[in-house]
């Protein structure tokens, strides 16, 4: 609760002074344009999430981080369509996947690198190959 309260006074406040820099209409004009930009992410956000597999293929990031650039890109872009320019600030962030990796990164708990072989380090496994003959 107390952190929707402090993001609805830094909303009201950033919302407010850049109203008074760039009058009513740019602040109507702002709204327009950015809730467009929303919806335009909305609509082409598989595109991205298709890119965001591949990286997960190549493992250039974890799944983990994959899923959380994928909810960022949506949060983000609802922010967008939401009016105000707080919103908007975080809604751009959220569309940049180093940043939804950044913060994965900070938030996910870390994973150990799993070996390729689990077997390798296992001294007591003995390899044996059985070989029939056929009478």
């Amino acid at each position: 609760m107390i952190y929707f309260l402090v993001y609805l006074f830094i909303e009201i406040f950033v919302t407010y002074e850049f109203t008074q820099m760039v009058s009513p209409l740019g602040m109507f004009l702002e709204v327009l344009l950015s809730g467009f930009a929303g919806v335009f992410i909305l609509r082409t956000l598989q595109f991205s999430l298709v890119d965001s597999m591949q990286r997960v293929a190549r493992r250039e990031i974890s799944q983990e981080e994959f899923m959380s650039i994928g909810l960022f890109k949506l949060i983000g872009a609802f922010l967008l369509i939401l009016p105000g320019v707080f919103s908007d600030i975080l809604g751009i962030l959220m569309q940049f996947d180093e940043f939804g990796a950044f913060v994965a990164r900070q938030f996910l708990p870390k994973r150990e690198k799993q070996d390729k072989n689990p077997f390798d380090k296992d001294d007591d496994i003995i390899d044996v190959e059985i070989i029939e003959e056929k009478k």
